[in-house]
């Protein structure tokens, strides 16, 4: 594979593009779209809804309670009835799924048992999690050998190597890409255009174990696998979605929003991060690295002109901001004191005692006079942090004063004309304070891509509808 002959486009399939006969059809349809010309790499999730009921379900086994066997018999009939409904049964591939189904239920029950006999943990939860994708992939797969195809299933614990933060693992990318060049080369390289069907959303440590790659972990695979494949093909990856891509603002908020048709990584990793919940960052990141284009269709109407393209390049346009999101509910923490002036290495000391305690840190602002540090955090996290602070040899001392807001919302507004364009800040600030709403903290980056505002949440709806108005309504 010393040269690019052949282009190679990563499709990502979410669970609602696998519940009944009818999104299978579409999704056989979508793959005949690129088909022809290009080799085939299919990313599935699991079927809506199951992998909830696989955490129930290992909730409900660490307590031992009996609805774990009904849970189970659901997670079954669900299954089975999606196989019966897409794969003639007289078909040898209905027999392969329904056995595959039979086995991992097996499986799964027994795990449930051990569940009772051992101290509950992250990495078992991981197991029984990782079924879900394992379970709809081999559907998938079985379809479509059932309807014509050659199509081939890849458990992606064989091939994404991770390190071993079970829950939101992240790849080793050389390891990886090692791995899935010699599992997944030689499908490709084959003459028989096979489509080769991962399962999303998990990989494996370097001892085995089954690490899940948190949220959006089906779509980073994809990125994965395009990234492998990018110094030998032509690779791009399209995010089949409900959603036609990103949006200029949050439609539940705003009263106008658009569709992003062109948007930078840089510009969608700020969006992805603060409020759009359309892609991940780090699955952003991973596409980025190897400037790898990729698409957010919209799964029902996939011949659309409606959609996102998200490439390296950053498009200046007329357009100075080209979209404004939002966190509705963060809570802020401020510590102030003195001391700080005389204490060297304790914002280190902060954030390595939240790092530890895996707390996620939204924004940060310090004033100059680094006499006190605001910080933006999880709503869910307030209490572990509040225990944390006052607890803390260093802080929880008298002469730090911790105060923590909890009724807070958090704006980003974002745009590559932001770069360099003098002004842009106080016309933000000039535009919330004609509309009467209260500047609590501000920051922005080093890439002049974004400026987080922190306001009360009461304003929330008020301040992006205003800002809309006045930079996006008005370019």
């Amino acid at each position: 594979m010393s040269e690019k002959k052949h282009s190679v486009v990563v499709m990502k399939f979410g669970g609602s593009c696998l519940q009944d006969a009818k999104s299978f059809e579409q999704t056989t349809h979508n793959i005949n779209l690129y088909k022809q010309n290009n080799k085939i790499i299919i990313v599935a999730s699991a079927i809506k809804g199951i992998t909830d009921k696989l955490i129930n379900f290992y909730h409900r086994s660490c307590d031992e309670q009996p609805e774990c066997e009904s849970i189970l018999e659901d997670l079954f009939i669900t299954h089975q009835s999606v196989i019966k409904e897409i794969i003639n049964d007289k078909k040898p591939e209905y027999k392969y799924a329904i056995d595959f189904l039979q086995n991992n239920m097996e499986e799964l029950t027994q795990l449930g048992r051990v569940i009772g006999l051992i101290r509950p943990s992250v990495d078992i939860q991981d197991i029984i999690v990782s079924y879900g994708e394992k379970l709809s992939t081999f559907i998938v797969t079985q379809y479509l050998n059932s309807i014509g195809y050659k199509s081939e299933f890849v458990s992606s614990d064989e091939i994404i190597r991770t390190d071993d933060n079970f829950g939101r693992a992240l790849p080793i990318l050389d390891e990886t890409e090692l791995l899935v060049r010699d599992r997944v080369g030689p499908i490709l390289e084959s003459s028989d255009n096979i489509i080769v069907c991962v399962t999303g959303f998990y990989g494996s440590t370097k001892d085995k174990k089954i690490t899940t790659l948190g949220r959006g972990g089906s779509d980073l695979t994809a990125a994965i696998m395009a990234y492998c494949f990018q110094p030998t093909y032509n690779c791009k990856v399209i995010y089949w979605k409900d959603v036609n891509g990103f949006l200029n603002a949050d439609p539940r908020i705003a009263h106008k929003t658009a569709l992003l048709k062109n948007i930078s990584y840089l510009e969608a990793k700020e969006l992805a991060f603060f409020g759009s919940k359309v892609l991940h960052p780090v699955c952003l990141d991973v596409n980025e690295k190897r400037e790898i284009p990729s698409e957010i269709r919209p799964f029902e109407d996939p011949e659309s002109n409606e959609f996102t393209i998200i490439t390296k390049e950053i498009v200046k346009d007329d357009k100075i901001i080209k979209a404004i999101t939002s966190i509705q509910k963060i809570s802020m923490v401020t510590i102030a004191s003195g001391t700080m002036v005389s204490l060297p290495g304790t914002v280190s000391k902060l954030f390595s005692l939240l790092g530890d305690n895996n707390v996620n840190i939204i924004f940060i602002s310090q004033s100059s006079s680094e006499n006190n540090i605001t910080f933006g955090i999880d709503y869910e996290d307030a209490m572990k942090v509040s225990f944390l602070l006052r607890n803390s040899s260093l802080f929880g001392k008298q002469w730090f004063n911790i105060k923590i807001d909890h009724e807070i919302s958090l704006i980003a507004v974002i745009g590559a004309g932001m770069l360099h364009t003098p002004g842009v800040a106080g016309k933000i600030f000039s535009t919330l304070g004609e509309n009467n709403v209260n500047v609590m903290a501000i920051a922005q980056g080093s890439s002049e891509l974004n400026i987080t505002i922190i306001i009360e949440r009461k304003d929330c709806t008020k301040a992006i509808n205003v800002l809309y108005d006045a930079f996006v309504n008005n370019s």
